[in-house]
Parts: C-alpha cells; structure tokens; sequence
C-alpha cells in the first residue's frame, strides 16, 4: 500500500475491521468486504454451532472454488510476491483481531 492509504472501516459479520486502503481501491474494498460478510452469514447459517474461525475458513474455501470455478487457470497464474505479502499482512490483521496470534 501506498503513503496515501486512509484506514476505513469494514463490517464482516456483526464485527468492525479498520483496514488501511488507498482511495482508488476504496470502492473495490467496500464491495470485497460486503461479498466475504455475505459468504460468511451463508456459512454461519448452516451451522449456528461453528466458531467465528471456522467460519471464516469455510468461507475463504468457498469462495476459493468460486474462483477458481470460473477462471480455471487461476490456479496456474503465479502470484506476485509483494500481492502475497500485502494479502499476508491482511490475513494476520484480520486474526489478530479475532484475538489469534
């Protein structure tokens, strides 16, 4: 991310996340975090009884064949090493949030 990013705050399932996003990425953030909270109340909906983590992993893998559904060669297109950091950096702000080291 660059200097410019202003943290913003997203709602995903009944709980806040404040996430540093440039503003030419704001509206694909909002959009990003609206899909995986409506992915994760799908998930929770099937099973009242699953942890809020548990939750979040069915979610990602699911979403995960989604993608990967619909663009096939996703899975043979490397990524970048700075967008896999940058998702890194994400995923463990997200954990540390739910209280996970």
């Amino acid at each position: 991310m660059n200097n410019t990013s202003k943290p913003l705050t997203v709602r995903i399932l009944e709980k806040d996340y404040r996430i540093a996003c440039p503003p030419e990425e704001q509206a694909i953030l909002f959009r990003t975090a609206d899909y995986v909270n409506q992915a994760m109340v799908q998930v929770k909906k099937s099973s009242q009884s699953l942890s809020t983590e548990r939750v979040a992993v069915l979610a990602a893998l699911n979403i995960a064949r989604e993608l990967i559904e619909n663009n096939p060669n996703s899975l043979q297109q490397p990524m970048h090493d700075t967008h896999a950091e940058e998702l890194i950096e994400r995923i463990d702000a997200a954990l540390q949030e739910f209280g996970h080291p």
